[in-house]
């Protein structure tokens, strides 16, 4: 029986050699897992980092992950030795054994910076307006999406890049259209209608005499034709025909820096100049800004996505709800907007022989 020892033995490292051969597939979920984590959390700094750059008046440079090729080697070494004999007539074994694993990940990953005319037209360019309402149908809060992505309805302008009084009190007439906008749209009492050529903002006149007063309010509001009740939609201000209505879309990076006036500017920043004043900040700022961007010396603890930048840490709390959403909205956004790279290569690959 004591001859079989060294033999078992052997036999056990042996197949633990053969049971490298199997990690391949077991490396897939958890490994996946990982990147699509590390490229989400990514994304969120690089975005993060370039609303911090527009409010210190810099460039946004944007890098895109085109292809993750991960590669697995798995290598072992397995000694035995041993020696027989006997002592007084018994046989003796003396047996010895070694082994070693080795288990070796090589990530590749290839960056490509977003340039060229193309992106900059999607940067620059509106958000297509049906893109917008898509999103309200689909759920998302109607009136931060709004107040976010609207510029101009006729008339009535939102808040831009400045933060002054003046910019202040647009908003706020700005909001109450936005408030009709969102009652009527619960009432069932407007809609946007898609035709062949153009969309129409359309009013349903069979409804009852408190709503047919809202809307009443909201054209006049708008400066609309009270007797109409089907008015399309275009872009263009000026000639605006009286049957149409001008909605105006932000774009990505006029909507980057409507948010980024929502990043704080630490005091020893502001004593050096180093961004822009806001002026027309106060209490009622939070209120308008749908984003609010920390700034510390310290690395924060309660992070939603955190940066370092110029000596200091930026970050959206984990608590504040509001402005992740904001953040995830622009986020889906500029991936909606961002032009379509060709990919490198399979986003995971795990050989396995």
């Amino acid at each position: 029986m004591m001859r079989s020892r060294p033999f078992g033995l052997a036999l056990l490292l042996v197949s633990g050699l053969s049971a490298c051969a199997s990690q391949g597939p077991t490396r897939l979920p958890p490994d996946r897992f990982d990147y699509n984590q590390a490229i989400s959390r990514s994304a969120n700094e690089q975005m993060l980092l370039n609303l911090v750059r527009l409010r210190y008046s810099e460039i946004p440079v944007f890098l895109a992950v085109t292809s993750v090729l991960t590669q697995y080697s798995y290598g072992s070494t397995i000694g035995v030795r041993g020696s027989g004999g006997a002592s007084f007539g018994d046989p003796l074994w003396q047996v010895g054994a070694s082994g070693n694993f080795v288990y070796i990940e090589r990530p590749t990953i290839t960056y490509a910076p977003l340039t060229g005319d193309n992106f900059a037209k999607q940067l620059i360019e509106p958000i297509p307006t049906e893109m917008v309402f898509s999103l309200v149908s689909s759920g998302w809060p109607p009136r931060d999406l709004l107040l976010m992505t609207m510029f101009r309805l006729n008339d009535k302008l939102n808040m831009a890049f400045e933060m002054t009084p003046e910019a202040f009190e647009r908003f706020d007439d700005f909001k109450l259209i936005v408030d009709q906008i969102i009652e009527l749209a619960r009432r069932d009492a407007m809609e946007v209608e898609h035709g062949e050529e153009s969309k129409y903002l359309v009013f349903d006149r069979r409804t009852d005499p408190e709503t047919r007063q809202l809307i009443a309010e909201f054209k006049t509001s708008l400066g609309l034709d009270a007797e109409l009740s089907k008015f399309r939609i275009t872009h263009r201000h000026m000639d605006r025909k009286p049957d149409e209505v001008t909605m105006r879309v932000r774009s990505i990076l006029e909507l980057m820096g409507f948010l980024s006036r929502g990043v704080e500017i630490p005091p020893a920043h502001q004593e050096q100049n180093f961004a822009e004043k806001s002026t027309g900040w106060d209490d009622e700022t939070p209120r308008r800004i749908p984003l609010h961007v920390h700034a510390q010396v310290e690395p924060p603890q309660d992070a939603f996505v955190a940066i370092y930048f110029q000596d200091h840490w930026y970050y959206i709390a984990q608590s504040d709800h509001r402005s992740k959403k904001s953040f995830g909205l622009l986020e889906y956004l500029f991936q909606m907007q961002a032009p379509q790279l060709p990919t490198m290569g399979p986003l995971l690959t795990v050989p396995t022989g």
